[in-house]
Parts: structure tokens; C-alpha cells; sequence
């Protein structure tokens, strides 16, 4: 992956993301990780103080839950939102009760505006179910836009 750094208004240096546009997931450089457990409830995993776009999501299940159903939607918010009331960022869900020990890359969607994220915008877990026993971590992977 290149990177390009450009002059900030104020004189800094910044890097700003890969140079060529790719679809592959994962490829952006600021990782946001929720690592979760059992107890894991809807929660916000990152709040934008810049824009940004999100470039993969993937999640590992080391230990599944046991207690039936248990899937998650990592969404878009704006400020003012109700967290189950955002913007899905991927089609289908993280199983939370998925394979143990193997990990879930999620399709993100095909509209490029729910990609792009302003200025307050939050990444938000938004949890369906009840994760009993449930342990592992879901990465959402940034560029700056």
C-alpha cells in the first residue's frame, strides 16, 4: 500500500491514504478494534474528529456464545442519532455465535456516501441477541477522505 503525505493548512505534514483507489478490505491504515465479551452491549466504538472512509470490517469469534442467536451490525451514526437508527456500513451481520477461532470479513456496502464518514459522525455495534459466552474482537479499518 502506498501512502501520500501532503502539507496541512497549518503547515504540518499528514499522511491521507493510499494513492490509488482499492476495494480491497482492510486496506485502510487507522485501525478502530472492539474487543468484546459477554457482557458487550450497543456501544460506540469511534467518534470522527476528522473525515474519513472506511475501507474493511473484520472480526475474529474466539470463544462463540452459546446462548442461541447472537449477531451484530456496525453502523454509521451522526451526532443526534440514535445508535440502532444509523446506517449499516456491510450487508448481513457479525455472528457472534459463529466458528470459533475463525474469522468473519464483512461485505461493506456498495454505496460510497454510507462509506464516508464527517466530522462527529460515530461507528457504532449495534448487538442483536444476547452474546452468553460470547468473546472476541471486530476491526473496522479507516482512511483519512
Amino acid at each position: 500500500m502506498s501512502v501520500d503525505i501532503r502539507q496541512g493548512a497549518d503547515g504540518s505534514l499528514e499522511a491521507v491514504g493510499a494513492s490509488t483507489t482499492s476495494t480491497v478490505s482492510g486496506t485502510g491504515f487507522i485501525p478502530v478494534v472492539l474487543p468484546y465479551t459477554a457482557n458487550i452491549v450497543d456501544c460506540t466504538m469511534f467518534t470522527a474528529d476528522r473525515p474519513v472512509v472506511v475501507k474493511g470490517i473484520r472480526g475474529r469469534v474466539d470463544v462463540a456464545g452459546t446462548g442461541g442467536a447472537c449477531t451484530a451490525v456496525i453502523r454509521k451514526v451522526p451526532s443526534g442519532t440514535a445508535l440502532a437508527s444509523g446506517t449499516a456500513l456491510h450487508t448481513g451481520s457479525f455472528n457472534l455465535v459463529g466458528t470459533a477461532a475463525a474469522q468473519q470479513a464483512l461485505t461493506l456496502s456498495t454505496t460510497a456516501s454510507d462509506l464516508l464518514l464527517a466530522v462527529g459522525d460515530s461507528i457504532c455495534f449495534d448487538l442483536t441477541g444476547t452474546a452468553t459466552s460470547a468473546i472476541g474482537a471486530v476491526t473496522v479499518h479507516l482512511a483519512p477522505a
